[in-house]
């Protein structure tokens, strides 16, 4: 424990004596110790520095008119901001938005969900905004000290939020939503910092300066809408499960198994189900108990529902359950999505509001949003705001892995092995203009891959064929070379096709982006790329690819343990997964690695006698 939060243990007491003066008798100075007041002083250093933190990142949200009132927060720094659905619905697809510098920036809707009351926005204006990471939610403890800011009552009028402080008064909780599967809170942060009209979509911070939830929901008086110490904040992990579709510019969905859980005899069982859903062809029955979800143990049907909830339509998700004759059985499959009710424009006065401006404009704004909400969940919207999200993506992982410019060619050594057991061996070149070759061996036979920069070559039984950029990514070998190359381009994954974010996923366990890459002719590839590192910060990395969604045929490769190999970091483990459930087949675990200064031509070329 930290001397800081030792202070605040100690010293805790002290200040709630003070504060219910003058109920006892207020402690003079002289009454407390020079080494209190020092604590005293340094949980205010703390508090003040914790604010400081992240107070440039606070959003005051208005319409196009600079009318209305909301909250929200910048959580990466091209501007991309956190908010609620509801504070969209009330503002338009675009508006204005106010920082702590006293500026207004203009902002458009990217993607929104009506059903956890979540939405992302993007600010304009300038290149680099002051943000604020996601925190893990998970840690968040009841009495844990909790910062809300934001627009209360539009009182923020130069733009700088106003900062409210209370504790976690509850994790884990559960609010029913208004209409059809809308505005639910699933998992969410009850605390007592004080929310009201106008906190909406705005942060919830801890002391690290991280944000931990967006507030969107408080329990106010019958009148005059005061806050009464009952806030509820959507968790930053639920959050991080839909950022990768509200970037894809979706209409989301939230997600159902099409399958009900029930407590009876102290076990959570199976106690309706679709027989034609997926969760059904997968193996679960009626009357079949449900122990683990997620990974989590399930302990009642309230906690399943508690955590389905939180997560997105198309979700890998996983489920332990034991049957009736007591044998257990995982089962991985896609989540359906919870739908939607379709709005209906509302009428005005006919021509007479048309005349009206300001009528005009409100009609407008409830026109373009029932175009919004009446849009097919899950597809793409926008697709050239996704493409530029999606190069945003590549760029900071090109940045991270390859920010030399350094000329040479990388070469990694190692083993190909099934279950532990060496089946052959594998080396891999990689020029930094591209080009490649892989010499892979198996069962004594060798084959040769290459691309010189132009083609794709295969050498088997020495005969050496051209390949198609299908065929070559059928290869494995080939395919993992060809995604771990891509780094030396300028746009990374453009040699496949046209990039896009197909929507948020799961690969190795962790969150993703799933990409899809559309080439001009062929079938489609798709990379998923983390989101965060292992200690939750935000990291882009690739992590896998497949010419599937869910790798059933020809499988996927994973990419894992990245060390600096010259001027580049390179996955010194690959492995080829198969099934949502990634389950392993081969790998390579290069034991060697070196950076070339130089090699001949010869290597990446192929001499094809065509008839």
């Amino acid at each position: 424990m930290s001397k800081q939060h030792i202070g605040i243990r100690f010293v805790f007491p002290w200040l709630i004596c003070i504060l219910m003066a003058p109920c006892c008798q207020l402690i003079a100075d002289d009454d407390l110790s020079l080494e209190d007041r020092q604590r005293v002083a340094a949980i205010e250093r703390y508090r003040i520095h914790a604010i400081n933190r992240v107070i440039q990142s606070v959003v005051a949200i208005y319409d196009e008119d600079r009318q209305g009132g909301g909250s929200g927060v910048i959580i990466d720094p091209s501007g991309i901001v956190l908010t609620n659905h509801h504070v969209i619905m009330g503002a338009g697809i675009k508006g204005w938005g106010g920082l702590a510098d006293g500026k207004l920036y203009r902002w458009k809707l990217i993607g929104t969900d009506p059903g956890g009351d979540l939405a992302i926005i993007q600010l304009e204006g300038k290149s680099v905004f002051p943000a604020t990471p996601l925190g893990d939610s998970d840690k968040v403890r009841v009495g844990d000290w909790a910062l809300a800011m934001g627009n209360p009552f539009i009182l923020t009028e130069d733009q700088a939020p106003t900062v409210t402080l209370g504790i976690v008064s509850g994790v884990k909780r559960y609010q029913p939503g208004a209409g059809q599967n809308q505005l639910v809170y699933g998992n969410c942060i009850q605390v007592d910092s004080s929310i009201n009209p106008g906190n909406s979509g705005g942060p919830l911070f801890n002391f690290k300066g991280e944000v931990i939830g967006i507030n969107g929901r408080g329990s106010f008086k019958e009148r005059g809408r005061v806050n009464v110490g009952l806030g509820y904040a959507i968790s930053a992990n639920q959050i991080k499960n839909f950022i990768p579709d509200l970037l894809a510019t979706k209409l989301v969905e939230h997600a159902t198994l099409d399958a009900s859980f029930s407590d009876r005899g102290g076990k959570v069982v199976c106690s309706q189900l679709n027989r034609d859903a997926p969760v059904a062809t997968a193996g679960l029955d009626l009357g079949d108990e449900l122990l683990a979800f997620e990974g989590e143990q399930v302990k009642n049907a309230n906690q399943f529902t508690n955590l389905i909830c939180t997560l997105p339509e198309d979700w890998p998700t996983e489920l332990l359950i034991r049957k009736q004759d007591g044998t257990e059985h995982q089962i991985v499959v896609r989540t359906f999505g919870l739908p939607y009710a379709k709005p209906r424009a509302r009428g005005g006065q006919g021509g007479k509001d048309e005349k009206d401006p300001e009528k005009k404009k409100k009609l407008e704004r409830q026109r373009q949003m029932v175009a919004l909400l009446s849009a097919n969940p899950g597809d793409i919207r926008y697709p050239e705001i996704n493409r530029g999200y999606a190069q945003r993506i590549l760029e900071q992982w090109k940045g991270s892995v390859n920010a030399d410019s350094s000329t040479g060619v990388a070469k990694l050594s190692g083993e190909i092995l099934e279950g532990g057991k060496a089946l052959g061996t594998q080396e891999t070149w990689l020029a930094s203009d591209g080009r490649i070759r892989v010499n892979q061996v198996l069962d004594g036979q060798l084959v040769v891959y290459q691309y010189d920069g132009n083609s794709f070559w295969a050498t088997e039984a020495g005969e050496t064929t051209e390949l198609s950029l299908q065929e070559a990514q059928s290869r494995w070998g080939f395919e993992q070379a060809l995604m771990m190359g891509s780094v030396f381009r300028q746009k990374p994954l453009d040699m496949f096709g046209q990039v896009l974010i197909d929507g948020s996923d799961k690969a190795m366990g962790e969150n993703a982006y799933r990409f899809k890459v559309v080439p001009s002719g062929g079938d489609a590839v798709y990379c998923w790329f983390s989101m965060f590192d292992l200690k939750g910060k935000p990291k882009v990395s690739l992590v896998k690819s497949s010419l599937e969604r869910d790798c059933l045929i020809d499988g996927g490769s994973t990419f894992a343990s990245w060390t600096q190999v010259g001027p580049v970091q390179l996955p010194l483990k690959r492995q080829k997964v198969s099934g949502l459930e990634e389950n392993i087949e081969l790998q390579v675990i290069d034991s060697s690695f070196e950076w070339l200064e130089s090699v001949g031509d010869d290597l990446f070329s192929a001499n094809v006698q065509t008839k």
